[in-house]
């Protein structure tokens, strides 16, 4: 067969026991080109000898990776090819044929046998499981995202007769093994979209896609492998949730501060519903500081900076009460973590060193002829690209209409949402002053209390005990512009220049 005018571009990773028979499927065309991700088996020793081009590049983002290697081609045409896939003399004819004529489309998908071991998986969504393979570059590329990025086409697609063959997965052991890689990037994927994806919602897909494979693409007919696969279809779903549970439950700051429950209810005379909104203002901060240089002004017991020291690239924790810095440093020590005694009206810290700057419920408490120093300072630390988050209890909230209040005798200045956004636009151009809100099951549970069922021996009122004492978490909270009576805190964010800013509680 001459030589097509096309680029067969393979990506491949330690696959020198399968590139050959891949490479030899496709020498047809006029070129053969292999993309090999820093294998150590001699992949690219192997696909030199059969007189591919090679090129070496490390996968970093899956669809970013095939974009690149796509642009490396010799030709307009391109023939995107795994090193578990092999032409048929039939559909190499029809790619060549496609190529060299008229053609109706600038973008051609390829239906695929895939196989499993040496059986080829006929139902259940296997077959044809046709997917964007032969294209011309100019036209078409790939979503950069890390699993099943998506087909971006500019013009409609059409489709090849001839299957492709498809070896997905030599035996079952490499198929859980792939399942289990697949699901731990699904998972990153939607923690890196701040997807928010409840429980309920992973069950009912695990049990539509098992539903779907077995039943509506008659996947019984594959007798028990159709069986076993639709379970695994459902079981990609559970896992990737499970996995995304598991990340984000692990960054959330109530998880990481959990040993030391008992002596931050001690010190800081915190019940859990204080604790929590607590908490959501150092989730915000550890959003905006991950990997960053950090300061917390007002460290206390210093568990917040100890949570933050998991998220941030270093933090550096300071307080005026030297006896609670020198007992913060023995009871929580990472490498990243540093704390000083220092008074945060002076701070003896270098000029915009700070990536974040983060104070906590620590503003009420500064006399209230320092408060404009104390928010200087905060300025003076951050960098011109940093962000200040800074939070408060909310007065209003406190206030109750028509009723007589009195202010903490611990506090010098309790604020107002329009007091503090007045306050910190005498320093800094950008600031942005958040309510935080409880969620409706919360505020739900919230009412219940008022009315005094949590004080029933017997349901719901051993339910309310459980939820107020145990079972509240960050994520019953929400962020909303603006600050209504009914926010449960202020929390404030400062820029020394125009940029985003957090509009809600997401993983660190």
């Amino acid at each position: 067969m001459a030589a097509a005018p096309l680029s067969v571009v393979i990506l491949a990773k330690n696959e020198a026991g399968r590139i050959r028979a891949c490479i030899e499927s496709a020498r047809w065309a006029n070129e053969v080109l292999v993309i090999d991700d820093e294998s150590t088996d001699g992949t690219a020793a192997v696909a030199e000898s059969l007189g591919a081009r090679v090129l070496r590049r490390r996968m970093d983002i899956e669809g970013r990776h095939r974009n690149w290697a796509h642009a490396q081609a010799a030709y307009e045409w391109v023939f995107s090819l795994d090193a578990d896939e092999r032409f048929t003399p039939e559909l190499a004819r029809e790619v060549e044929a496609t190529v060299r004529g008229e053609h109706t489309f600038d973008i051609y998908a390829v239906p695929r046998r895939n196989y499993l071991g040496l059986r080829w998986i006929r139902h259940g969504g296997w077959y044809p499981s046709a997917q964007v393979k032969l294209f011309k570059r100019s036209v078409f590329r790939w979503e950069e995202t890390t699993v099943h990025p998506r087909a971006i086409a500019e013009g409609p697609t059409g489709t090849l007769r001839h299957d492709l063959l498809h070896y997905s997965y030599r035996d079952l052991t490499d198929f859980v093994q792939k399942l289990d890689r697949q699901t731990t990037l699904e998972a990153e994927k939607w923690l890196a979209d701040r997807r928010r994806i409840p429980l309920g919602k992973a069950l009912w897909r695990a049990a539509d896609r098992f539903w779907r494979a077995y039943v509506s693409k008659q996947g019984y007919r594959d007798g028990l492998w159709g069986y076993v696969l639709a379970v695994m279809a459902g079981m990609y779903q559970l896992l990737s949730y499970a996995k995304y549970w598991e990340q984000r439950r692990g960054t959330a700051p109530e998880a990481v501060v959990a040993p030391f429950t008992e002596l931050i209810r001690g010190d800081e005379h915190f019940d859990r519903p204080l604790l929590m909104s607590h908490l959501c203002a150092y989730r915000l901060a550890a959003q905006a500081g991950k990997g960053k240089r950090l300061l917390e002004i007002g460290s206390g017991t210093g568990y917040g900076a100890w949570y933050l020291a998991h998220v941030a690239g270093s933090v550096l924790a300071v307080d005026a009460d030297s006896k609670l810095i020198e007992r913060a440093k023995r009871l929580f020590c990472r490498a990243n973590l540093t704390y000083e005694a220092m008074d945060g009206t002076r701070l003896g810290v270098p000029d915009a060193s700070m990536d974040t700057v983060g104070t906590f419920q620590v503003i009420e408490h500064i006399p209230e002829p320092l408060l404009e120093q104390f928010v200087r300072e905060i300025a003076r630390v951050l960098r011109p690209d940093g962000l200040a988050v800074i939070s408060t209890l909310n007065l209003d909230h406190n206030r109750k209409p028509g009723g007589r209040y009195e202010q903490s005798p611990f506090h010098e200045k309790e604020f107002t949402s329009a007091e503090l956004d007045a306050l910190l636009r005498r320093v800094f151009p950008s600031v942005a002053v958040y309510g935080l809100y409880p969620r409706r099951r919360y505020a739900l549970l919230r009412r219940l209390k008022k009315w005094g069922l949590n004080r029933l021996p017997v349901w719901p009122g051993t339910a309310l005990q459980r939820f107020f004492r145990d079972g509240l978490q960050t994520d019953d909270h929400v962020l909303r512009p603006g600050a209504t009576r009914a926010a449960i805190d202020l929390i404030a964010f400062c820029a020394k220049q125009p940029r985003p800013m957090p509009t809600a509680l997401e993983p660190a």
